[in-house]
């Protein structure tokens, strides 16, 4: 009997969550989509009679499973586009299959192996997403758009919410005052929201007409459920329930404290005494390269189980790669939380899955964050895959998987899409320098860009560094390498940046001599040895250890006649001082 192998794909996963500003509706967004792939699309499979060992992966936004019959491929595609739609109307979902002549225990004959099928699959997905997707045209007279998108329909309004809400063809209870959402698997257990508590929220959200349409309402049903749903919790559906977990058997470590972090509501909440939050942007590095290496690895394997111990490799790495991206988060949010204050430990995480990291934080501890959880990712994936290979294998520890970020830290009313555009294209950066790094053969390790943003978010990055650095005259050094073996030339180490900002602070070395030595360096009206002797003369007026700590920041001794081939770190040091801990805070978090 022939058999099919069809792949399932969440897309334009961005564009679903940052439809809005206000972080209700994206948690709520990216709750849904977590529920959908990890609680709908098994079940889907399960009453389809698709088995667990037809199952190669399901996770992430995908779903990957064998099927005997193109009919059931198709309707399981149908099916699960369906429950999308209705569960999460905005969402867009790919589905494709193909004919495999994959049998376990067999060896396919050349050029049909079951990576070809898989090869395959990402064509047609490639073709099906390049198709676009049909848009309702509201731009028409009489029709009121939701204020929180602006895309779609506005379908319910606070002020007739309960006859809202019915004629949607929501559950009430018999006093009108909860929507009850009923799960199957949960037996008699049924998750409910407060109909008042809703319309407080959309009022709250969309502030001038309080109409909305229903995909945003469910998007904010959603982020009430995200904390204590009954089928979260039992799921452990999304990032919160994980780390909420994470943090239940640390706790369990403790003898007389407790771990607690806070999940913000609303983008404000994140504001600092200077209004300022962390926008975290990371995405896993050389998954191209690893997956070609490994389709290589076992294309040249004669055995006859090769296609089977592929499949089997596949689904346990993509699994491992989910586990890793959310333990290495969790865990470096527990090891920096347990030594700051109350007020910092917080953290609102809009993408952890797969490989990618989206998340805000308080903005002095996002650069670290950012940081320890790249090294613990880039460890964790070696170990990882350290223990999957064995002598035939063992070529793909040469494909080591890193990760790249990109870190804005920007004023806590730039708009959250602005926020996520930027925080890519400094991840972008990021990729960029790594493959540089690659090709000139140093050891193969994530890189983090960052830029601090005092307007509204619009700034032109590019255009920015181009204006205050040149070749001639550096003042910047970004992007760093995470964890290269030392310092070269081109490429620094951000760990040791951090070391020198720290010594800085701990020095209570003063912010305006940073200033004034970025601005002696960037001066177009003085000649060098000008800057030579007024930088001198500020030195005269310096005590010894400030001066100690300026020959750290990056003094070229063997030009140090040329002022301009000095501080190229001067910016990066500069625009990051107040965003740094000096590491001497209290503890706190008893509860």
């Amino acid at each position: 009997m022939a058999k099919f192998i069809v792949a399932i794909e969440t897309v334009k996963i961005k564009e679903f969550l940052f439809s809005t500003n206000k972080l209700k509706v994206i948690r709520g967004a990216s709750y849904l989509l977590d529920y959908l792939n990890q609680v709908e699309v098994p079940k889907i499979l399960d009453k389809n009679g698709i088995i667990e060992e037809n199952i190669i992966y399901i996770g992430a936004g995908n779903a990957k499973f064998f099927t005997d019959t193109k009919e059931k491929s198709e309707k399981i595609i149908k099916e699960v586009k369906e429950k999308y739609e209705k569960e999460a109307p905005g969402a867009k979902v790919v589905g494709v299959y193909t004919q495999t002549e994959y049998t376990k225990g067999q060896k396919s004959a050349e050029g049909k192996e079951v990576w070809n099928d898989l090869d395959k699959l990402g064509e047609l997905t490639a073709i099906e997403k390049s198709k676009g997707f049909s848009t309702l045209n509201i731009d028409l007279p009489y029709v009121e758009k939701c204020e929180l998108s602006g895309t779609e329909v506005a379908e319910v309004d606070s002020k007739n919410l309960v006859e809202d809400l019915k004629k949607l063809g929501y559950q009430l209870n018999e006093t009108e005052k909860e929507i009850l959402i009923s799960q199957e698997s949960l037996e008699t257990e049924i998750d409910k929201v407060s109909v008042r508590t809703l319309q407080e929220q959309i009022e709250k959200l969309a502030k001038t007409t309080g109409r909305i349409s229903e995909a945003s309402l469910k998007k904010i049903i959603a982020f009430n459920l995200l904390k204590e749903s009954k089928i979260a919790i039992k799921e452990k559906v999304g990032f919160y329930q994980y780390i909420r977990n994470y943090i239940k058997e640390y706790n369990k470590t403790l003898s007389d404290k407790r771990l607690v972090i806070e999940l913000k509501t609303n983008i404000d909440d994140f504001e600092n005494e200077d209004s300022f939050i962390g926008f975290v942007y990371s995405d896993g590095d050389a998954l191209g390269e690893f997956f070609k290496n490994l389709k290589n690895t076992f294309k040249n394997m004669n055995s006859d189980d090769r296609e089977d111990e592929y499949l089997k490799f596949i689904g346990n790495f993509s699994k491992d790669l989910d586990e890793i991206t959310k333990s290495s988060l969790a865990e470096t949010l527990v090891d920096i939380f347990k030594n700051v204050n109350d007020e910092k430990r917080w953290g609102e995480f809009l993408i952890v899955g797969g490989d990618d990291v989206c998340a805000v934080f308080d903005p002095t501890l996002s650069l670290e964050i950012s940081t320890n959880f790249q090294k613990n990712f880039e460890d964790k994936m070696y170990k990882n895959i350290e223990k999957m290979v064995n002598n035939n294998t063992k070529k793909l520890l040469e494909s080591k998987i890193t990760s790249s970020s990109g870190v804005v830290i920007a004023k806590s009313k730039t708009p959250i899409f602005q926020l996520f555009e930027k925080g890519m294209d400094l991840q972008k950066s990021a990729k960029k320098a790594r493959r540089k790094a690659i090709d000139e053969n140093l050891n193969k390790t994530g890189f983090i860009d960052f830029q601090v943003i005092g307007s509204e978010g619009c700034v032109d990055v590019d255009d920015f560094r181009k204006t205050i650095s040149s070749e001639e005259n550096k003042v910047i050094e970004r992007p760093y390498a995470i964890n290269i073996d030392k310092n070269d030339k081109n490429i620094k180490n951000f760990e040791e940046l951090i070391k020198i900002v720290r010594k800085l602070k701990k020095a209570n070395f003063p912010s305006n001599k940073l200033r004034y030595m970025y601005d002696l360096k960037r001066s177009n009206e003085l000649e060098e040895f000008e800057k030579k002797m007024d930088f001198i003369n500020i030195l005269s007026k310096m005590d010894k250890n400030n001066i100690e700590l300026i020959k750290e920041m990056g003094i070229d001794y063997d030009n140090y006649d040329k002022f301009n081939k000095n501080f190229k770190n001067i910016f990066d040091i500069l625009e990051i001082y107040k965003f740094i801990n000096d590491k001497d805070e209290v503890k706190g978090g008893n509860e």
